[in-house]
């Protein structure tokens, strides 16, 4: 995988058993081979992986950063970003950036083949992920992961808060 210099990947010679195979826990359709980059390599404060997505599958699913920028950049095959309501077909040698509190993202594989794309971005402690079509926030953290159902979140005025009226 890496040459004698660690900060060098060589991405064609990966093998699956460098990688592992992901699938988003809120998303029966997700399904993708996943290799990390970034830490094998050295770099502590910036994420970034390559993803190999087969067809009709995505790897994650519609959702939004609270904390971290995220970007993605196609390598190979062909797909659809879905940026809000809007959906644009991506294919190699497109770039997408995710900036915070944007709006919500997906990238599908709407190809014949595989859709092979570059992500990444910060790499902080914290996150908040938000993901609207399953009414679900998941805040991560150093110890963990929770899963947070929005449906039943109750929002307060600041007013409110401070004077411990949670009714």
């Amino acid at each position: 995988m890496a040459d004698e210099q660690k900060q060098i990947i060589r991405t064609k010679e990966l093998t699956p058993e460098e990688g592992f195979r992901f699938r988003h826990p809120l998303n029966p359709n997700s399904g993708a081979e996943f290799f990390r980059l970034s830490r094998p390599s050295g770099l502590q404060r910036s994420h970034v992986n390559l993803l190999r997505v087969p067809p009709g599958k995505e790897a994650f699913m519609l959702h939004r950063h609270t904390l971290q920028e995220e970007w993605s950049y196609i390598v190979e095959g062909e797909g659809t970003a879905q940026i809000g309501e809007e959906k644009i077909k991506v294919t190699a040698g497109d770039f997408i950036a995710f900036p915070l509190n944007g709006k919500a993202h997906n990238i599908v594989n709407t190809g014949t083949r595989d859709l092979v794309y570059l992500t990444g971005g910060e790499d902080t402690p914290h996150e908040i992920g938000h993901f609207p079509s399953v009414n679900k926030m998941i805040v991560f953290g150093p110890d963990g992961v929770d899963l947070i159902d929005t449906s039943a979140a109750k929002r307060y005025t600041m007013q409110d808060f401070m004077t411990g009226k949670l009714d």
